[in-house]
């Protein structure tokens, strides 16, 4: 019994120094790109260059392993909006969860892009994101709130052209001017009445 509660124990340490290395590699890329040495994200961690290479061989295992913790809380967000009784509130809060954490973390998909990682991504954020999403749009479509002419395979490209407006303009890519366009979108999707926007 004791080698087990021994046990344990080195399984918890172990995952709290994996969680704590994610974030502080999280907050490298998303502060210094894809350049950042691995030496540099074992000296924000507290941790040994050799425990990095140990869990994390390669730059693009760890951008992988920042990448499931990320999704992971989007799927929360999304599974948290499924679950709103009114199916246009629903579609726009698993939007804006989406459209958040896009622009909490453009130099990190930059760093992703740069790696060559989020070309074996795009499946998988199609699965485990953008399926959810296109129920919640198909979903308020047939209560008649979203517009009938929009296919919801073309959510991804609509929230893109929210999400490229805060990417390639720095003047934008703050939360309000993201919510500010998503509120634009959303007037477009939406069948009646237009809304008041929050001001830059």
């Amino acid at each position: 019994m004791a080698a087990i509660s021994t046990d344990r124990v080195l399984r918890a340490d172990a995952q709290r120094n994996q969680d704590r290395i994610v974030a502080a590699a999280h907050g490298a890329f998303a502060e210094l790109g894809y350049e950042v040495t691995m030496d540099e994200i074992a000296r924000r961690a507290g941790v040994g260059a050799a425990t990095i290479y140990r869990r994390f061989p390669t730059k693009e295992r760890l951008l992988r392993a920042i990448f499931d913790t990320r999704i992971g809380e989007l799927e929360l967000a999304i599974a948290a909006a499924a679950a709103i009784p009114d199916p246009w509130e629903a579609l726009l809060a698993g939007i804006r969860a989406l459209i958040e954490i896009q622009t909490a973390n453009m130099v990190f998909l930059q760093a992703l892009d740069q790696s060559g990682v989020m070309l074996e991504l795009k499946g998988e954020i199609e699965v485990r994101v953008f399926a959810p999403l296109s129920d919640l749009f198909a979903r308020a479509q047939a209560s008649g709130q979203v517009r009938g002419d929009l296919d919801p395979e073309e959510l991804p490209l609509l929230i893109q052209m929210v999400t490229a407006t805060a990417k390639h303009t720095p003047a934008c890519a703050t939360p309000t001017s993201a919510m500010r366009y998503l509120t634009l979108l959303a007037d477009a999707l939406r069948t009646p009445s237009p809304s008041t926007l929050p001001r830059l």
